[in-house]
């Protein structure tokens, strides 16, 4: 039998750290011996991927590993000329919607609200992320000083912004603060983090709500306690812009409460919708009432489903 601990794994990112994350969430589910691998796809690739050849790259050359992992479309072309230079002996994993034919790749993952369908494709409700029980205990532990002087209970405010599905307009940036301030008025303590993309003068607010109150603040500056907010958090209230946050608050076991934000997108519509009827996730409505959630963990489907495969 091969050891699966000897198994070598490249992660192909264009930089975009969510799409990073559910790279390595699988090879650490798969607990394997992993290194990323950058790329910088020139301007026309940039704009003509996932169709397109890459230059040559000295990084990315043979001898290849047994398993390449990416996400995000700028990293299609070198997936898949990467499956053709190593004639399939290497397993090309891509995850997220490619939005070309999957015979292009030795696996695909997709969510469901892609609906995505191909004999080499897989899907579930949630994404795919880095949150196991191994990760929050140490974050926990690494974090937990930090927030000994502030009142329990916690609950993790977890913040996104602007995209192509969600404006965060005036109105909308005037609804988080109300809410988290009714959140507050209910006892609990923020424990808060913000995006990049984070609309600044939302940042700023919500700085000056919380500003004499019990509270924690991350605003993008210094390391990131993100996942010891999982950890330590009894609860979560999510802004409804990000699959990402929404699924890792979910697989952390968390009861999720989400932000009443207008979406544009019936993508993003659908998912929230499959887990509101699955009863995921809850609209927060001025008051917070523990409810126990379904324990899911799409990382661990994913790995499970690549151990069956030839090349594992």
């Amino acid at each position: 039998m091969v050891d699966k601990k000897k198994l070598d794994c490249w992660i192909i990112s264009s930089g975009l750290i969510g799409c990073e994350n559910q790279c390595i969430g699988v090879a650490e589910e798969l607990n394997l011996k992993y290194e990323i691998k950058r790329v910088n796809p020139s301007k026309l690739l940039s704009i003509i991927a996932p169709f397109g050849k890459p230059k040559k790259n000295e990084r990315i050359n043979t001898p290849y590993p047994k398993i390449i992992i990416g996400a995000g479309r700028k990293v299609i072309p070198y997936i898949k000329n990467i499956k053709r230079l190593s004639k399939n002996r290497c397993l090309t994993v891509y995850l997220q919607n490619p939005k070309i034919s999957s015979d292009n790749f030795g696996l695909v993952w997709a969510p469901n609200h892609d609906n995505i369908k191909g004999k080499n494709v897989i899907s579930t409700l949630l994404s795919p992320g880095r949150v196991s029980k191994e990760l929050l205990d140490l974050e926990r532990i690494k974090w937990k000083d930090k927030f000994l002087k502030l009142p329990k209970p916690y609950i993790a405010i977890l913040i996104g912004g602007k995209s192509k599905a969600f404006n965060f307009s005036e109105k909308d940036c005037l609804n988080i603060l109300k809410k988290i301030d009714q959140v507050i008025d209910l006892g609990w303590t923020p424990l808060i983090s913000t995006s990049k993309r984070t609309p600044k003068r939302l940042a700023l607010d919500i700085k000056n709500l919380i500003k004499d109150k019990p509270h924690y603040f991350y605003d993008n500056v210094g390391e990131n306690p993100y996942y010891a907010l999982l950890a330590l958090s009894d609860v979560a209230l999510v802004t409804p812009d990000s699959v990402n946050m929404l699924s890792e608050t979910l697989t952390a076991g968390l009861p999720t409460f989400i932000f009443d934000l207008k979406c544009k997108s019936k993508r993003i519509n659908s998912f929230l919708t499959n887990l509101k009827r699955e009863k995921y996730i809850k609209e927060f409505n001025e008051t917070i009432e523990i409810y126990d959630i379904k324990k899911t963990n799409a990382t661990s489907v994913i790995a499970n489903y690549i151990k069956t495969l030839d090349h594992f």
